[in-house]
């Protein structure tokens, strides 16, 4: 089932890697996982700060995110 995939991603996970925080997976395969993603996070991160502007979000950022909490 597509929700046992990243059964380690619960909200609190998510938070702090949205916060650049290390998460702490159990095993092999979700410390493999949380890395890919994190290295996602950063690409993204990267990009979008190129501009030297942190204050901005991406766009849909505030959307998504609150969909995420909700």
């Amino acid at each position: 089932m597509a929700d046992e995939r990243y059964e380690w991603l619960d909200k609190d996970a998510a938070e702090r890697m949205f916060r650049g925080e290390p998460v702490g997976p159990v095993d092999d395969h979700a410390r493999a996982q949380a890395a890919r993603l994190r290295a996602a996070l950063g690409d993204v991160s990267a990009q979008y700060g190129a501009s030297g502007r942190t204050d901005r979000q991406l766009p849909g950022e505030q959307a998504a995110l609150a969909a995420f909490r909700e």
